[in-house]
């Protein structure tokens, strides 16, 4: 199956789909609709085919649709039909968990999305588990959100925004346990050295995410009401 992914960030929105190279992008930002993405889609890819969609959201996802208005984006998003609207099969995922699905293969996982706010995915022998992380305390006044975003980076310097780093990922590490944690989002780049125990993704990796919510792909994610459930393609057995 032909699937167009798109990855709707509070700086830009970025598309990628089957058989096509690299990937394109137009901007985001707090003024965004769902009906001014819809829009911004179609143009992007008007020369691309494609039979199905993903779409990773940035917030809340319940049940396969948009639970809550993003805080960094504009509104319009609850109940918005984008099925019609793109004339495809489309699929809704919270963002942090498409990156994630994109990085799992099997045991416990936690994603770590590093954009222009903080989100983050746990998945737990196959079953995906959306986390807000935002606002989680790192200190008596301020949250992940403010120590760990975009413009958290940009008022405190590297340096600082590092060490807010690796203070939550030592406490995410604490609550979760998980067998190993990813990085991703595009301030991933930014953090050096890795965490002990980390991973680097890159926004690329999300594609993969975005197959894996279709039939024939090695691991197929279903949503069910608050999480998605993961089943594998049975392997054929060979005989002697």
């Amino acid at each position: 199956m032909k699937v167009l992914m798109i990855d709707v960030g509070g700086t830009s929105v970025k598309l990628m789909a089957s058989g096509h190279e690299g990937f394109r992008k137009f901007a985001s930002g707090r003024g965004l609709t769902a009906a001014k993405m819809v829009k911004g889609v179609i143009a992007a890819t008007e020369d691309w085919e494609y039979e199905a969609i993903t779409l990773g959201f940035p917030g809340l996802v319940r049940d396969g649709n948009v639970a809550r208005n993003p805080l960094n984006l504009g509104g319009g998003w609850l109940d918005f039909d984008f099925a019609k609207a793109l004339k495809r099969p489309v699929h809704v995922i919270n963002d942090a968990s498409m990156q994630a699905l994109a990085r799992y293969e099997t045991g416990r996982m936690l994603f770590v999305g590093l954009g222009t706010s903080v989100g983050a995915s746990l998945i737990a022998d196959d079953c995906v588990i959306p986390l807000e992380i935002g606002v989680m305390r790192l200190s008596k006044s301020e949250g992940f959100m403010d120590r760990l975003s975009k413009e958290a980076l940009g008022a405190l310097g590297k340096a600082r925004w590092q060490r807010a780093v690796n203070q939550a990922i030592s406490l995410l590490h604490d609550v979760f346990w998980p067998d190993h944690i990813a990085l991703g989002g595009g301030n991933a780049k930014h953090v050096d050295p890795l965490p002990e125990g980390c991973e680097r993704g890159d926004n690329q990796d999300a594609f993969r995410g975005a197959l894996r919510l279709w039939p024939g792909v090695d691991l197929l994610a279903e949503p069910q009401e608050t999480t998605w459930r993961i089943t594998r393609k049975e392997k054929k057995s060979s005989r002697k």
